[in-house]
């Protein structure tokens, strides 16, 4: 260190110190400064084919179907992949609040066959509002947001920081996907978490090399480190780890859109939950869909008790009695104790079989006091059914 230099010129010096921290940055990583004077902002693009698997995996979105669009609120129903803006930060903690900061905003859309991803990477703290700067022009482009676990994080951050610098962007009335909050209504049965990098393993079959990646919770205290230190190398790892959120956010997209939408395809992917996809159609008020494909389900003779129990209340609400008793009758072989009641109800109620409707009551009983505090409440109205069944059995038939 050049202490006479400093002593006689700090501020000179530290612009020199400056230069050669952003120097290493542009080595280690490849993109460009933007041109704002003051603080700028480092820029990183990548573009991707459409076209093509990237890394194994398809990023083209044929086409958004209708019940995703219901499902996020979207009245729109001629939004394209061209229209979409994804978008996942990295920030100085990974809990809102504390004067956080998002350090790095990678934002992924489709352009000219091409699915780019950009960065906008803050080498300083002040550089915040130039990268807003940046930013800015894609959301106004775009018309929807998709993000994983947006709602909970990155919009919140984003808001804040806006609002932080005086700037008054109303992203809560922003149409906005949000894939984590969709993965859980299609994988939350078939998956141990929903995180993305377990998705991308179970899901997307990838596993991310550890020798380039970063663990997420050391991202922030790694930035802090650079800050300090002026050393770029670790940096690489951050750049590597957003831009795989970006790219396997739009590709989980990609294969959720073409694999759910009706209808389905003939083909059946191992890797997707239909018992879930019916009920995403249900959800939407998709009857005659949700019921094709659960009905599908079961003469391809994949049945569960959960499977056949959803399809008996479907057709009990539509007062198809003889079907919903076919299938509350699956559900009781096997077992089930849901199907078990309402089987019991039917037969009692529909058919004033008294007799068939109490041994299926008794042997609900017996399945419920395996666990009698789990199941008090049940166990109670149950009795109640009970005695009331015997009520009915004791009393004469009128002739």
């Amino acid at each position: 260190m050049d202490f006479e230099k400093f002593i006689s010129d700090p501020e000179g010096f530290s612009a020199e110190i400056k230069k050669h921290i952003y120097k290493a940055l542009q080595t280690a990583v490849k993109g460009e400064y933007s041109a704002h004077k003051d603080y700028p902002v480092y820029c990183t693009k990548k573009k991707y084919r459409q076209s093509t698997m990237t890394e194994g995996l398809p990023i083209l979105i044929p086409s958004i179907p209708d019940v995703i669009l219901d499902w996020a609120g979207i009245e729109d129903k001629s939004i394209t992949h061209d229209d979409l803006l994804i978008l996942d930060l990295e920030t100085t903690g990974l809990r809102r609040g504390g004067g956080m900061i998002a350090f790095m905003i990678g934002l992924g859309y489709y352009e000219n066959d091409n699915y780019v991803v950009e960065q906008y990477f803050l080498p300083e703290p002040d550089a915040e509002i130039n990268a807003f700067d940046l930013i800015l022009p894609h959301l106004d482009k775009k018309a929807v947001l998709v993000t994983f676990n947006g709602k909970t994080f990155d919009l919140p951050v984003l808001e804040s920081r806006f609002l932080h610098n005086q700037l008054w962007i109303d992203l809560r009335s922003k149409s906005h996907i949000d894939l984590l909050h969709l993965a859980r209504r299609l994988w939350k049965k078939k998956v141990p978490s929903c995180a993305l990098e377990t998705l991308e393993y179970y899901i997307l079959g990838h596993i991310r090399d550890k020798e380039l990646d970063i663990e997420g919770s050391i991202i922030p205290q790694t930035y802090f480190q650079f800050l300090i230190t002026g050393d770029p190398e670790l940096l690489q790892r951050i750049f590597i780890h957003n831009q795989t959120d970006v790219l396997h956010t739009a590709a989980l997209f990609a294969m959720i859109c073409e694999q759910i939408d009706y209808p389905l395809p003939a083909d059946r992917d191992i890797r997707i939950d239909y018992h879930a996809v019916g009920k995403l159609y249900q959800s939407q008020g998709r009857k005659d869909e949700a019921m094709n494909i659960l009905t599908a389900l079961v003469d391809e003779n994949y049945i569960t008790p959960e499977l056949v129990y959803d399809l008996g209340i479907m057709h009990k609400k539509d007062k198809r009695f003889p079907e919903a008793e076919s299938f509350f009758r699956q559900g009781t072989d096997l077992l089930h104790n849901p199907s078990m009641l309402e089987l019991s109800i039917i037969l009692e109620q529909r058919n004033k079989d008294f007799e068939q409707a109490l041994l299926v009551a008794e042997a609900l009983s017996f399945n419920l006091l395996a666990d009698p505090y789990g199941n008090a409440k049940k166990l109670t109205d149950l009795e109640k059914r009970i005695a009331r069944l015997k009520n009915k059995m004791d009393k004469p038939v009128k002739e």
